[in-house]
């Protein structure tokens, strides 16, 4: 019976990584050349990862994968990164849900940037294949904002590793789900420096 209540996800090897620009007046080589500011294959905890079980969550290390499995409410983990947003910068990340409802409406992953305790920008995605673009400003659903446009279906693999990415070249911020485009808007300046990932 519980099972249904998990949202797990498994983060492989290349999982989190935020690049940032060192060009960023030549959009056109914006990635040619990158600091890797954060990154983790997750081959131990040296970002110090929340391990164990709790009544909100159980998480855990395991052969280059971080395991994240929901109880009831959402949960999410995260990590203070400090990007320069003057400049060019990406943060991609690749997740696998591996059980849990379907549906996005009321029951979604994310991955999550420019936060400052529950206020943040969230790049929502379901097995469903639906994903999102949202602005929260607390810790229900019901504060969330879902940017005009970006509620569709994508080319997300409802069975496998989907990778997400946010660039934010200039003045825009540009995502994709398995290297395929899937929304634009303007850059928005950041409310603080949480960069995670959650399960609903």
């Amino acid at each position: 019976k519980m099972r249904k209540k998990f949202g797990k996800i498994a983060k492989n090897r290349i999982v989190h990584c935020i690049n940032q620009s060192v060009e960023p007046e030549q959009p056109s080589k914006a990635y040619k050349t990158t600091d890797v500011i954060f990154y983790d294959d997750f081959d131990d905890n040296k970002n110090n990862w929340t391990v164990g079980k709790s009544k909100r969550a159980t998480t855990g290390i395991d052969s280059g994968f971080y395991y994240l499995t929901s109880l009831g409410h959402a949960y999410g983990e995260e990590r203070e990164v400090k990007i320069d947003t003057r400049k060019n910068f990406q943060i991609e990340t690749r997740i696998k849900i591996l059980n849990g409802n379907s549906e996005h409406k009321h029951y979604y992953s994310m991955l999550f940037w420019g936060r400052k305790a529950m206020v943040g920008y969230y790049f929502t995605f379901a097995k469903d294949g639906f994903a999102s673009v949202e602005v929260c400003d607390g810790k229900n659903q019901s504060s969330c904002t879902v940017k005009t446009g970006s509620f569709q279906k994508t080319v997300l693999d409802p069975a496998g590793f989907n990778v997400y990415k946010i660039k934010k070249v200039g003045n825009t911020y540009t995502f994709y789900i398995n290297g395929t485009e899937y929304y634009t808007m303007p850059f928005t300046p950041f409310f603080g420096n949480l960069i995670g990932f959650g399960a609903g």
